[in-house]
């Protein structure tokens, strides 16, 4: 499951491509580049996300800092080593990880969690107005992310 993780476009999936173009990645996508080819991470990096953690076949923890509630994300781009100092007022940051694991059946379980660290007041009460809107789109994409590794990993497994 972790290759077909790896592999994984969030533009194959419609709901996936419709919202992430509403958000303005649908034009930064063909501005940067962004194509098949290339692994998650490389196409999440060209993003502004960082890669913070790869444990091979377990788990991937990205980064992203910005001001997730302004219309373009006032996105910054930072390295592993920034990310962990980074603390500027005003912004917030998110980590983001998709981990597998066994279950006692022998079942391969992928998940999914976001961690946000909003940096002072003002950024907080930007980020809540931000999430109440946000939130079930944000579940949508997620779900279909799931969705799309698991179909992958099926229809691989048969053939």
């Amino acid at each position: 499951m972790y290759a077909e993780l790896l592999r994984y476009d969030f533009g194959h999936s419609t709901v996936t491509a419709v919202l992430m173009g509403l958000r303005g990645y649908g034009f930064r996508r063909k501005r940067t580049g962004a194509s098949r080819g290339t692994s998650l991470p490389e196409r999440l990096e060209r993003f502004a996300f960082t890669l913070l953690e790869e444990k091979p076949g377990e788990e991937l923890v990205f980064g992203l800092v910005g001001k997730f509630w302004r219309p373009d994300g006032g996105l910054t781009r930072v390295s592993r080593e920034e990310f962990a100092a980074f603390a500027e007022p005003g912004f917030a940051k998110a980590a983001w990880n998709l981990r597998l694991e066994s279950s006692p059946d022998g079942a391969c379980v992928l998940s999914t969690e976001t961690l946000v660290l909003c940096l002072g007041k003002d950024a907080r009460r930007k980020f809540l107005l931000y999430w109440r809107l946000i939130e079930p789109f944000s579940g949508l994409i997620r779900r279909s992310l799931l969705r799309g590794v698991r179909r992958a990993t099926t229809s691989s497994a048969r053939t």
